[in-house]
């Protein structure tokens, strides 16, 4: 028979050294088993993650904390770089009805414990075992938010109406959508980066009659400052009367970077003669500034086609030809 060791009726002093020798994965499962346990572990271990993860899957959850390498890790580190260890912690690992603590709330206490004040990315991946809505309504600051295919619908709508505002990166691999309106109505929200990728969805065709419930000029409406489109197949007619519908828009639109990794040759050809599209000399180089910080705070480029509204409002496209992999990445520009 094991007799417990009381941990907690230690002198204060004798508590260092016992912290000091503790993996960063024991000091956060022990700041989970009360108030007081939590409160010696900030005191007693200075933890600092660099980042946090929380990944949504079929019927479970967890959070990944990165932290700087230090040497020898534990049995539920794995390393991920030359740089940087991880660990994986399970909502699993401590009973929350044992403990008392929220889904919410053991997010919290794990963040705060390791002194990670914000989430750097959440991924959704499957529908959760338990409401995980209360807990995503209580992140206050998310750097990247991920909508896998896995992800039920009914529960990506939510998580964007919810995320939407404190996310700086959307990437999205479904439309989870029923019809164009509620698109757009998502399209207009203000949003910093916002990037679909091709993989998760069943066509990849922009045609006249949409794609999905949507088509490229959906993205005449859109507020969010950059949007990347990759690895979808474009027409020529259907860039070309982007360019078109763009240059007679009137509606005012915080759009600033359009950005598509295409399958397919889209060059100079899909320039309609309307634009009066002015060619910028191919050795001289310039740079793109967003309005806001973004993912990279300003682009470089050289060459490209400089056209001009009549309301004064300026665009530059920028082609680059297909490389070995077949890809064509083409950028618009609208400057601030």
């Amino acid at each position: 028979m094991t007799t417990p060791f009381p941990l907690l009726r230690l002198p204060r002093l004798a508590l260092f050294p016992v912290f000091e020798q503790m993996e960063e994965r024991e000091i956060i499962a022990f700041s989970l088993l009360s108030k007081r346990a939590h409160n010696l572990s900030k005191s007693l271990r200075k933890l600092s993650a660099t980042s946090i993860k929380l990944t949504v899957e079929k019927d479970s959850h967890h959070l990944t904390a990165y932290f700087k390498y230090r040497g020898a890790v534990g049995p539920l580190f794995y390393s991920n770089s030359t740089a940087y260890q991880y660990l994986v912690f399970q909502n699993e690992t401590i009973s929350r009805e044992k403990v008392g603590l929220s889904v919410s709330e053991w997010i919290e206490r794990i963040q705060d414990v390791t002194n990670c004040k914000s989430l750097k990315r959440v991924d959704l991946r499957g529908p959760p075992r338990l409401d995980i809505c209360d807990a995503l309504s209580s992140l206050k600051n998310i750097s990247e938010l991920y909508i896998h295919p896995g992800c039920p619908n009914s529960f990506a709508k939510k998580a964007l109406e919810i995320l939407s505002p404190v996310t700086t990166e959307i990437n999205i691999w479904k439309i989870p959508f029923e019809n164009r309106d509620e698109f757009s109505t998502f399209l207009m929200s203000n949003l910093n980066f916002l990037n679909f990728d091709s993989h998760g969805f069943s066509r990849f065709y922009f045609d006249s009659h949409g794609f999905s419930g949507f088509d490229l000029d959906d993205f005449l409406v859109t507020n969010a400052l950059k949007v990347r489109l990759e690895e979808f197949v474009f027409f020529a007619r259907v860039v070309s009367q982007f360019f078109t519908n763009w240059f007679h828009s009137k509606r005012k639109s915080r759009l600033e970077h359009l950005s598509l990794v295409t399958i397919g040759d889209i060059n100079e050809t899909c320039l309609p003669e309307t634009l009066n599209a002015i060619p910028y000399p191919r050795d001289q180089e310039r740079t793109f500034f967003y309005s806001k910080q973004l993912d990279t705070p300003s682009k470089t480029f050289s060459g490209g086609y400089d056209i001009e509204r009549t309301d004064g409002k300026k665009a530059t496209i920028v082609f680059v030809p297909p490389g070995d992999g077949g890809l064509t990445f083409f950028d618009f520009y609208v400057w601030p």
